[in-house]
């Protein structure tokens, strides 16, 4: 009996260890060269996506599988990570799973030369699947410093043609997220990250979405967004120039009247702008219209 309790004992921190391993192996996995290799030797084209991106020891992101529509089989390029929380002795043999969400990423489509939702919050765990939409796009990472260069290592989802949305279902590629720090990504079909085609996942106060994507538009550029974003096309200024010739005449013409009345000793007015008042529709962006606000200068005020 007490050589048994002694065995036990003794047998106890090798059994946490092993469990340890087990939920945190210490080799390094490379089977993941040959199902690139087999990936690619199948399909007309190579599938270029990396196993992730390797900062020292730590990996940001996990290609899982990738799909190119149209009820194709599905490439399997890793096994789904089981992300753990920390091992300790009483729960070495039954380490608890941490809770992963599934965000969908729409990639170009209707909405233009955008990922839909351009960016959002990702636990570690949380897989990403990038629908890919019309016509051919990537997502593709970078650093924040450098928004269209494919960083070192990155992850990088290849091209992904669906013209005119005509593969049904769509490309999807699944990546799962392995660290807390902000992500960077980006398109990086000729002139798409200049015109700020960019994503990010847990940006920053610091480091914004919005950040990013300007310095996209900024570093890359070639003055095809629209006046809003102030990187105008050559096409957006000629559009804006009729506009500006019409606004330039109606100044000429007379002030068009409004009408008010006073409720409640608040003026209460309104008045017809024509056409030529505001910028041209192509000068403004999509979705974007605008006019400015008007006030009453106190001059014309009803004193009291």
């Amino acid at each position: 009996m007490k050589y048994s309790a002694v065995l036990s004992v003794a047998i106890a921190p090798l059994a946490i260890a092993k469990a340890v391993h087990n939920v945190y192996p210490q080799h390094k996995r490379s089977s993941h060269k040959a199902e690139l290799g087999a990936a690619a030797a199948g399909s007309a084209e190579a599938i270029n996506i990396l196993q992730g991106v390797q900062l020292g020891s730590a990996t940001q992101v996990i290609v899982i599988w990738a799909n190119p529509g149209n009820n194709a089989a599905t490439t399997t390029l890793h096994d789904q990570v089981t992300v753990t929380q920390t091992v300790t002795a009483a729960a070495a043999t039954s380490a608890a799973v941490a809770a992963a969400a599934t965000h969908t990423v729409t990639v170009g489509g209707a909405a233009g030369l955008v990922y839909t939702p351009d960016s959002i919050t990702a636990n570690v765990g949380d897989m990403v699947i990038f629908e890919f939409m019309s016509a051919n796009h990537t997502a593709t990472q970078s650093t924040f410093a450098t928004p269209c260069k494919l960083m070192e290592g990155g992850m990088d989802s290849g091209f992904q043609p669906n013209a005119n949305n005509t593969v049904n279902p769509p490309p999807k590629v699944a990546m799962q997220v392995m660290t807390t720090d902000p992500l960077w990504f980006y398109c990086k079909q000729t002139g798409h990250c200049g015109k700020g085609m960019t994503f990010s996942i847990n940006p920053t106060a610091a480091k914004t979405q919005a950040m990013f994507q300007q310095m996209a538009i900024a570093q890359n550029g070639t003055g095809a967004g629209s006046a809003i974003t102030g990187n105008s096309t050559a096409s957006s200024a000629a559009a804006a120039a009729p506009a500006a010739a019409t606004s330039a005449a109606a100044a000429s013409g007379s002030i068009n009247q409004g009408t008010g009345t006073v409720e409640g000793g608040a003026c209460v007015c309104a008045v017809t702008c024509s056409s030529g008042s505001f910028p041209a529709v192509a000068a403004q962006g999509i979705g974007a219209f605008g006019g400015i606000a008007g006030a009453l200068p106190a001059s014309m005020m009803e004193t009291v």
